[in-house]
């Protein structure tokens, strides 16, 4: 018996599992700065050095890289000072049926960091971290979708359309920079730096992935005449990466990770600071297939024996994004005080999935670090707005699957008189979707040796509630269109207790 058959790859969520970490070390004031007096505020950066999958779990290593902000006094003098801090950190993570032969994606979070004074030459610094991860195992699964040879082959057919797993790689971008500071600057020390990867944009062509997005650094720092001033830059990141058989009509889910991160003045330029990152890009891609599959079948003429078993496909995938403005004016109450930077923080609680929109809610939380006391020294103070927005995804539906990532583009505050502050925040939120659906396949078939007659040369049958054409044809051994004909039936539908003439099954006449 010659069996046709087919193949999908299928990228399957095996497991899913949030987990949280709390790591925290003592760290020791450096000789040359002074004492602490009081903690201004705390703030990090997260680097990813390796994921492991091992049966039984998963193992995060990494790093945080940790800036606190503090004020010193000495002779009734303040001043204002930073201590980096880098806190490792290797997380095992307990699931039970992980496999190593299986992918892990763990989208990281920095929920938070807070550094508590031991005394005036120690801080405990505390930062807490959040954990999605997801596990996918890559299988190829192979189905029947014909037997040649076989005249009279009776075959229960679904034609449907899914997204296949075309392959994963990744490759690893390098950005080395030199930023200028201000020319009257001479730089002390790195105060506190945030990055964020911004601009996530892929061109398809020639086998290959353009993966193309901007490393956004904000970087205030302390000069030697105890000014406090901040610089920016736009950092490209590009990568290829290598896939075959690519084209532009697949869809592809990009991550981009950062592995590694130096922030330092730079000892070979005046009034500049280096940075160095290495971030990992990890490309996801689908091919939307049209594939015939046989739930059922048999053979009047013989005895078929076969197995079958259940496969979860993707269908319907598709990626969207767009962005979410707030424009708004809020009074902060800090009169002609400077900003020196503002951390942005976006809260999503709630996801509700309806048909053709995700509904997020939540809220946007801004610290803003500031002079206080005309300038004399700095302080936080904290901002919540509000976030409810409708995204149209044109195809999902309440069942779909659905992981939604946000980038913050643009973050631009300016102080107007009376104490307000003007707030102007771009939100693109990013969505990948699908549904899941369930296959029964075919996997193999054989024919038994045994094949008796069923004796009978004409049955009369009374329908019930619960059957359909192709059950009765498969009981009796008959074809759908042989009792269709039999009875002058023009269509598959039945009715309960319809009388049905099943005359036996003549081979090629039928």
């Amino acid at each position: 018996m010659e069996l046709e058959k087919n193949k999908i790859s299928i990228n399957q969520i095996v497991a899913q599992k949030l987990d949280t970490a709390i790591c925290e070390g003592d760290c020791i004031v450096p000789d040359i700065k002074p004492d602490i007096y009081n903690i201004i505020t705390s703030s990090g950066t997260v680097s990813i050095y390796k994921k492991e999958v091992m049966d039984g779990r998963v193992r995060i290593d990494g790093a945080i890289n940790t800036y606190t902000i503090y004020s010193s006094e000495e002779e009734g003098r303040k001043e204002i000072r930073s201590i980096n801090y880098v806190i490792d950190f290797s997380q095992v993570v307990n699931i039970e049926n992980a496999k190593s032969d299986e992918i892990a994606e763990v989208n990281t979070r920095l929920r938070s960091v807070e550094a508590r004074i031991v005394n005036e030459r120690k801080i405990n610094v505390k930062a807490m971290l959040d954990f999605d991860i997801k596990l996918f195992a890559n299988n190829s699964e192979e189905f029947i979708t014909d037997i040649k040879d076989m005249q009279d082959l009776q075959k229960l057919e679904r034609t449907i359309t899914v997204n296949s797993l075309l392959g994963t790689a990744k490759t690893k971008a390098q950005v080395k920079e030199t930023i200028s500071i201000d020319g009257i600057d001479n730089l002390t020390e790195i105060l506190k730096v945030n990055v964020d990867i911004t601009n996530k944009d892929t061109k398809i062509s020639y086998n290959k992935i353009l993966a193309k997005a901007d490393a956004k650094l904000k970087i205030m720092y302390l000069t030697e005449d105890n000014r406090i001033n901040t610089v920016s830059a736009t950092l490209p990141i590009m990568g290829f990466i290598d896939m075959e058989n690519i084209s532009e009509e697949n869809v592809c889910d990009m991550q981009y990770e950062i592995r590694n991160l130096v922030i330092k003045p730079n000892s070979m330029q005046e009034h500049s600071i280096y940075v160095e990152a290495e971030i990992e890009i990890t490309a996801s891609c689908y091919e939307t297939k049209e594939i015939n599959t046989i739930e059922d079948l048999y053979s009047p003429s013989r005895n078929l024996s076969f197995e079958q078993k259940q496969i979860k496909a993707m269908q319907n995938k598709k990626n969207f994004h767009d962005v979410y403005s707030i424009r708004e004016k809020q009074l902060l109450n800090i009169g002609d005080e400077k900003i020196y930077d503002a951390d942005v923080r976006v809260n999503i609680d709630n996801m509700r999935i309806g048909n053709d929109e995700i509904e997020l809610s939540g809220n946007v939380s801004v610290t803003f670090i500031h002079s206080i006391n005309n300038m004399q020294e700095i302080g936080t103070t904290m901002l919540e707005l509000p976030v409810n927005y409708r995204m149209s995804c044109v195809g999902i539906r309440n069942d779909s699957q659905v992981k939604v990532d946000m980038d913050i583009p643009l973050q631009d505050f300016t102080i107007l008189p009376g104490g307000e502050v003007e707030v102007k925040i771009d939100i693109e939120f990013f969505a990948s979707t699908g549904a899941e659906i369930m296959l029964n396949e075919i996997c193999d078939v054989k024919e038994d040796e045994n094949n008796e007659d069923s004796g009978y040369n004409m049955v009369i049958y009374f329908t019930k509630k619960e059957d359909n054409l192709w059950k009765i044809a498969k009981e009796f051994r008959s074809t759908m269109q042989n009792i269709k004909e039999s009875n002058g039936l023009s269509q598959d539908t039945l009715t309960p207790g319809m009388q049905l003439f099943i005359t036996k099954y003549v081979g090629a006449n039928c």
